[in-house]
């Protein structure tokens, strides 16, 4: 347990550093220096490239994650594992050749008027859905050989830190708009090379078969697990990825900028759960092994409370400051303002469901999971075209909060139904009250100049909601915690 433990620590590290930094050059850089347009390139570059390098993965990530036991075995290079793995890449990146090929014509010819910097760019998606796919793999293959903060580092920091160099670089004038977006690309497609280079030198990089290894059950197995892994793993993908892409399709790269921008605050909600749920995540996996429902019991609980009192803390600060952040983005952002309270909302219900997809993951009914993002699709797709001509960008972001809601309601239901599993009580009322009191409250302050507004919204919101989970008994750990800072 130390080395699950330490290596969640690390990785919350690069995780919040990445944070920082992304902070200032969404919040700041992005919207002061360069245009929606461009911010909208960057967005959508990065949502096809991860669709169609999650499609060229083949479900070999699946296999990975759930296979490499099979095959570990370090004095004999694994049993040839790479070699199997090779196999999918090569044909999966072969497929989504000829698939461009096909369809960009169509891609470059439907956006040449109102996402013409998108119609110039496309080309990037070659190199940047390949690079995306050796990343996805590598670190996964990188984690099953115990080392999970490497890749955190690269894909929270590094990436983080090189577009923001990249950014300073075209500010003062040393890189033009094209090299920025040249730059763009490199930062993003040299995770998969930094990657590949740290298996080199920990000598983990060996392509020679060993088809004797590979016996018709374990072939059968390979091909099952890849299946699931494929549809799977692409559909959560498409959930949460197409709204983008349909928003230029039907709108332009402008309005995609703008609610990328007003995404991120959005998200901002659930970075705190990613570190949480990996350690929740291996201590379910050791539940489910020893058959102990009990223990499961007590993780999902706390996974919910102390999620929802977190999450619920970040969401009031970001919407208590909304006309701040509005203030900070400015004018051309004015839209983003419910895009930013229905993407919070979203992960916020999110969290509050808590550890509900390792509950399910980890046990014997993982594929269900696969009939709920193929349901997902229907209905976010469904409702991205029918809201999206109403609302504009405001009804992208309902469309993703209510598949959130949805997906989070689906894995709630199937786990009280088959489990008995139910977390909720009226500690979660009380947390919502509380909130609700709060926001109120600062309705009544007056709106100062938004650096001292953001000072003292952000003061009554710490102070309050610290002095009440300090003393009410909602959650034991982040009492514990609490103390543990006073005696500091």
């Amino acid at each position: 347990m130390g080395i699950i433990i330490r290596q969640s620590i690390k990785g919350s590290i690069w995780s919040y550093l990445g944070v920082l930094i992304g902070f200032v050059t969404t919040s700041y850089l992005y919207p002061n220096y360069i245009s929606t347009d461009t911010v909208g390139l960057f967005s959508l570059l990065v949502a096809y490239a991860t669709l169609f390098g999650q499609f060229s993965l083949l479900g070999v990530h699946g296999v990975t994650s759930r296979m490499f036991p099979h095959f570990r075995d370090k004095n004999k290079n694994h049993q040839g594992f790479l070699f199997i793995t090779l196999l999918f890449l090569a044909v999966g990146f072969s497929i989504f050749i000829l698939a461009y090929l096909f369809f960009s014509p169509y891609l470059i010819e439907s956006n040449t008027d109102k996402s013409k910097l998108f119609a110039d760019y496309i080309f990037l998606l070659l190199p940047l859905t390949f690079f995306t796919m050796i990343f996805a793999f590598f670190d996964t293959y990188n984690k099953v050989l115990y080392d999970a903060v490497f890749g955190t580092f690269l894909q929270e920091f590094f990436q983080r830190f090189g577009i923001l160099v990249a950014m300073l670089l075209y500010i003062f004038e040393v890189f033009n708009i094209h090299q920025l977006i040249i730059a763009f690309a490199i930062v993003i497609s040299s995770k998969g090379i930094i990657i590949l280079i740290h298996l080199f030198l920990k000598d983990e990089l060996h392509f020679k078969p060993n088809l004797k290894f590979i016996t018709k059950e374990l072939r059968t197995e390979i091909i099952s697990v890849a299946s699931f892994s494929v549809l799977g793993g692409l559909g959560s993908m498409i959930v949460f990825n197409i709204d983008k892409i349909v928003i230029n399709q039907m709108l332009d790269l402008s309005n995609t900028g703008v609610y990328t921008i007003a995404f991120y605050f959005g998200t901002l909600v659930i970075i705190p759960s990613r570190p949480l749920l990996k350690i929740a995540g291996t201590l379910i996996a050791d539940a489910w092994r020893n058959d102990d429902l009990l223990k499961i019991k007590e993780i999902y609980y706390k996974s919910c409370i102390n999620q929802f009192i977190i999450g619920g803390f970040l969401f009031l600060g970001i919407w208590a400051n909304i006309e701040n952040i509005l203030t900070i983005l400015g004018p051309a952002y004015e839209q983003s303002r419910w895009v930013i309270f229905f993407i919070g909302l979203g992960y916020l219900f999110d969290m509050m469901t808590g550890a509900n997809a390792q509950v399910i993951a980890f046990s014997k009914y993982y594929k269900v999971s696969l009939y709920f993002i193929l349901s997902l699709i229907v209905v976010v797709v469904a409702l991205l075209y029918f809201l999206i001509p109403i609302w504009g960008i405001t009804g992208a972001a309902i469309a993703i909060a209510v598949a959130l809601f949805l997906n989070n309601l689906m894995r709630f239901l199937f786990l009280f139904h088959r489990f008995g599993l139910q977390p909720f009580n009226y500690k979660f009322v009380a947390v919502i009250v509380f909130n609700t009191g709060i926001y109120l409250l600062l309705q009544l302050i007056p709106q100062q100049q938004f650096i001292l507004d953001i000072f003292i919204r952000g003061t009554i919101i710490t102070i309050l909601t610290a002095i009440v989970v300090y003393k009410a008994p909602i959650s034991e750990e982040i009492q514990k915690a609490l103390q543990q800072i006073v005696k500091i």
